[in-house]
């Protein structure tokens, strides 16, 4: 079985682990680096819009949680 990407095995953590997140939003250099990517992902993280980070975040936690918000 293929394992996925660091990258994207670090965003599914982000979006799966709340405390991951607001660790990740209080001190993003230091938990990029705890994570082991390389150069080119850490600037992709540094460089990556925010708010829809949270926003996709809190909506897959609805999703799990079975909470679907109407548009």
């Amino acid at each position: 079985m293929n394992q996925a990407p660091p990258l994207e095995r670090f965003l599914a953590q982000l979006y799966a682990d709340p405390a991951a997140l607001e660790s990740y939003l209080a001190a993003p250099d230091a938990f990029v680096a705890q994570a082991g990517l390389d150069a080119e992902e850490a600037t992709a993280l540094r460089d990556a819009d925010l708010v829809g980070l949270v926003m996709a975040a809190r909506s897959c936690a609805r999703k799990r949680g079975g909470r679907h918000e109407p548009r």
